[in-house]
């Protein structure tokens, strides 16, 4: 693979010249500083932006012309990083060479800035009919995640480590702020993404990418000074006494998350070591000390899991019981992190880890997503490129994963008891 970055005034390109694929992807990025109560809007507005332009009306024009460009795809997101917001357009198209279009490239490439630098926007705020329907699809999901324990009970805890950290902002936010959007605040939202926040656009396939480059500073207009720098991680406070939350609510099992912080990794530790400790504690599934304690040697529930949010600076446990089991889950989740701790694993199960994640990051190496998305964190964070991160983590060794056991410390128990608890 061969990587190349283009400088412009208001934005960088960087580029991922490969041939293994038929598909090319283009990202386009823009990021700012978090900030809470634009997360909603930003969310609002990676929706509306992919769905209407003013050169295509309603998303079944955008579809259509999606269909003309080869089956083309085009979809927006908004992300919260750590400390940063990524408001992100993607496109996926089919690589040029397989196009009996001398003009494909250029048309293909037209079309997301069309759509971004052209909004449906009239007097000053958002075409009310195109706002009527992403707001409705905005308000279903809402809907689903206070519907599901498992996201419910995640929201709570992480929000209540601190309400003013970045690590409980919700990108979605609730219904309350969703009915109070309007289409000119929308429009605002748009204004300030467009002329605030930083921009750099990423590509990957097979392609000539210096035409490429040339093709997106036809269309791209961008008015913002590139040169700012948003830092990622977020430094949660640290109790000195960990605290325990519990309250009741409308659904048929309890669910219990428990939060710790992470110490002090180093950027060796932050890229392979940690994510070693993760999978021997909870993430790597039938084998791991939380599964075996839980779910086989003690039946106390169908799954559980941990997560390292590795920008939050935080690792957390969930799983759903019994409530009368709470107690000893509680206990089984201590021994587990114990036992880690004490080495209690053997080499074959490094070895293990090693494989799985190999496999991982080879079946990155298999998509232009999975290649753009390394490469995207390979700018922003210094993150390895994935053949380097293999080596490393071939070299991981026990010693390093024992290190690490002793940077985590518990901070938060949050326990969501159901009304009507039934058996797992």
């Amino acid at each position: 693979m061969e990587y190349k970055k283009y400088e412009y005034p208001s934005f960088n390109i960087y580029t991922v010249k490969t041939n293994r694929f038929k598909t090319c992807q283009m990202e386009i990025i823009f990021r700012d500083e978090v900030k809470k109560e634009e997360l909603l809007l930003k969310t609002f507005l990676a929706d509306i932006m992919t769905d209407c332009s003013n050169t295509y009306k309603t998303r079944k024009e955008v579809v259509k012309k999606l269909e003309e460009l080869y089956q083309a795809s085009f979809y927006g997101v908004t992300n919260k990083v750590g400390n940063m917001a990524m408001t992100s357009f993607v496109l996926s198209f089919l690589n040029p060479k397989y196009v009996n279009d001398n003009n494909y490239l250029d048309n293909v490439l037209e079309l997301p800035f069309d759509m971004i630098l052209n909004p449906f926007i009239k007097a000053s705020e958002f075409d009310i009919k195109n706002f009527n329907i992403v707001k409705n699809r905005l308000y279903d999901e809402i809907l689903s995640v206070n519907e599901d324990i498992n996201r419910v009970t995640l929201k709570k805890a992480i929000e209540s480590l601190d309400k003013n950290s970045p690590s409980s902002f919700n990108i979605l936010g609730s219904l309350e702020e969703l009915e109070s959007l309007t289409p000119k605040s929308l429009a605002n939202m748009y204004d300030t993404l467009i002329n605030k926040n930083a921009c750099d656009i990423f590509v990957v396939g097979d392609l000539d990418m210096d035409k490429v480059a040339n093709i997106i500073f036809k269309y791209f207009k961008n008015p913002v000074i590139k040169n700012r720098e948003y830092p990622l991680y977020v430094e949660n406070k640290m109790l000195k006494k960990p605290k325990k939350i519990k309250e009741q609510m409308n659904f048929l099992e309890t669910n219990l998350v428990n939060i710790y912080n992470i110490d002090g990794l180093t950027d060796k530790e932050k890229i392979t070591t940690i994510h070693f400790y993760n999978y021997l504690l909870g993430s790597g599934g039938l084998n791991s000390k939380l599964y075996q304690l839980l779910r086989e040697k003690n039946s106390l529930c169908y799954g559980i899991k941990s997560l390292y949010l590795k920008y939050d600076n935080l690792l957390v446990v969930q799983t759903s019981i019994n409530k009368e089991d709470t107690n000893k889950a509680l206990k089984l989740i201590k021994q587990a992190f114990k036992e880690v701790k004490d080495g209690k694993f053997s080499d074959d199960e490094i070895n293990c880890a090693k494989e799985n994640f190999i496999f991982s990051l080879n079946l990155a190496l298999d998509n232009p997503a999975g290649i753009l998305n390394n490469y995207v964190f390979h700018i922003y964070d210094n993150l390895p490129l994935i053949e380097e991160r293999i080596k490393m983590i071939k070299k991981l060794t026990r010693e390093e994963i024992l290190k690490v056991a002793n940077k985590i410390k518990p901070n938060l128990t949050y326990i969501i008891e159901g009304d009507n608890n039934g058996k797992n």
